[in-house]
């Protein structure tokens, strides 16, 4: 009885610590993921090449030390000579990727795992579609044909209709008598398509008009003025287009070829000529400068002056945030240090970078006033926050910079859209390359005391003496 009560105990041990084991993997795979999504996925892939080669079962190809040093310092690596760097370096274009300096030796292990549980996932994807991919590839023959058919017949109704007008033509001059009157048909046309149109104008603004981002509450401060210049815009050229469209295809219509009837025109009149160019100028002259006087008060540097310093960092194909600390400055910062200190080239010799923090999201306390200062790595790229109604060309070598408050935290525009998985969002609103499409980043507008609370859990740029409690943030890379 008591060898089998010991088998027993032995058996659920060993099964608590297989379990546990497997948690333990798991959760490695987990934080792998959410690393890889914050700093990798903007130049990477499982499964295709984006900026950087595809990574799937990276972890067959090298060991997990030879990974780790690559991902901490792939540029070292390079430069000492090692036969896989420089091969992995020369196959992908020569293109550096950004050193991890600031990685620990787990978070690289927790990214491997990650990507060993999506290779793993690959094949088992691979297999299930198989047989839909043959089915689909059969389905696709078919609809080939059958376009070949439609294009056929298609033709040889256009050759019929050719043909016939063509007897109807030769009909009309031999007769004298006009057979088809195509001035009439074409008046026709012209209004049936004012009509079409305009209906068609009117539905698509219907319709697809409240799915646009203007149409949703504007999230920042200056964003109702902004909403408003854009609102008298739309109605003014509105009403302008519908009068002009009107009046052009009636036109058309109404004064169409009649033999009986000859053309009457004006080759000047100065009296039409002056109302249709001094009523556009003065309208557009109190649009623009309704608008200069907007940009002049959105912009003021005097409201800068006690914001929040925020520095937002563009690089192919990512984002990444620099906090200044309790000083509400910023470090000073040099291009030439970009890749050999740290990713954002700051000058950790600066007493104002000591209490930076770089993160891969930006946060934003509501309502209080915040001044992002841009700058690029690489190529120019335009920061656009569409909720806050805020975009700025981010330009190398010339920093830029906007001032606005957030009045409207993610947990409110989640009610107010109702849409729980709701997040703001930065874009890269200037086409910089090939993964474009990819440059993103997410956005949190808190209350003041999450917006503290998350400030504090986030370790700084310069590390304190205990390295295990402050771990610079992992910085986004190719």
């Amino acid at each position: 009885m008591k060898i089998l009560t010991r088998s027993i105990r032995t058996i659920i041990l060993v099964a608590a610590i297989f379990g546990i084991q497997l948690k333990s993997q798991a959760q490695s795979a987990d934080e792998g993921g959410k690393l890889f999504n914050a700093n990798c996925v903007s130049c990477h892939a499982i499964n295709t090449k984006v900026v950087g080669p595809a990574l799937k079962n990276v972890h067959k190809k090298y060991d997990e030390a030879w990974i780790i040093k690559w991902v901490k310092n792939s540029p070292e690596l390079v430069k000492s000579g090692d036969a896989k760097a420089v091969k992995v370096f020369e196959e992908n274009n020569k293109i550096p990727m950004t050193a991890f300096s600031t990685f620990t030796d787990n978070q690289v292990k927790s990214i491997i795992a990650y990507i060993k549980v999506e290779s793993d996932k690959a094949p088992v994807a691979a297999a299930a579609n198989a047989s839909s991919v043959a089915n689909d590839n059969a389905n696709e023959d078919k609809t080939n044909w059958t376009n070949w058919i439609l294009v056929l017949v298609i033709i040889l109704l256009l050759v019929v209709l050719k043909l016939t007008f063509d007897i109807l033509e030769r009909y009309s001059l031999l007769s004298g008598k006009q057979v088809i009157n195509w001035f009439k048909i074409n008046a026709a046309l012209l209004l049936v398509f004012l009509i079409v149109g305009m209906i068609a104008a009117i539905w698509e603004f219907i319709k697809h008009g409240p799915l646009t981002v203007n149409s949703q509450t504007p999230a920042s401060a200056h964003g109702a003025i902004y909403d408003s210049m854009f609102t008298i815009t739309l109605v003014l050229t509105g009403i302008v287009f519908i009068i002009t469209q009107i009046l052009l295809f009636w036109y058309g219509y109404r004064y169409q070829h009649n033999e009986k009837r000859k053309a009457l025109f004006y080759p000047d009149n100065h009296k039409l000529e002056f109302i249709w160019t001094i009523i556009p100028a003065i309208v557009l002259t109190v649009l623009v400068v309704r608008g200069l006087q907007t940009w002049s008060s959105i912009t003021d540097r005097k409201q800068s002056e006690n914001a929040q310093q925020i520095e937002v960092f563009g690089f192919q194909f990512a984002w990444n945030v620099r906090y200044a600390g309790a000083d509400n400055k910023l470090g000073a910062h040099d291009f030439r240090k970009i890749g050999v200190i740290n990713a954002l080239g700051v000058d950790t010799n600066d007493a104002a970078s000591k209490d930076d923090i770089v993160t891969t999201e930006l946060h934003l306390k509501v309502g209080q006033a915040v001044v992002l200062k841009f700058r690029s790595k690489d190529v120019i790229h335009s920061a656009y926050l569409p909720h806050f109604r805020v975009q700025m060309n981010v330009v190398p070598g010339l920093p830029t910079q906007f001032t606005f408050t957030p009045i409207v935290t993610t947990a409110q525009m989640r009610d107010i859209l109702h849409k729980p998985e709701f997040d703001y969002i930065m874009l890269c609103n200037k086409i910089c390359g090939s993964a474009h499409y990819r440059m993103k980043m997410k956005v949190v507008v808190d209350s003041p005391d999450e917006y503290n609370k998350w400030l504090s859990e986030q370790p700084k740029l310069v590390p304190s003496n205990n390295p295990e409690k402050e771990i610079s943030k992992p910085i986004a890379s190719k």
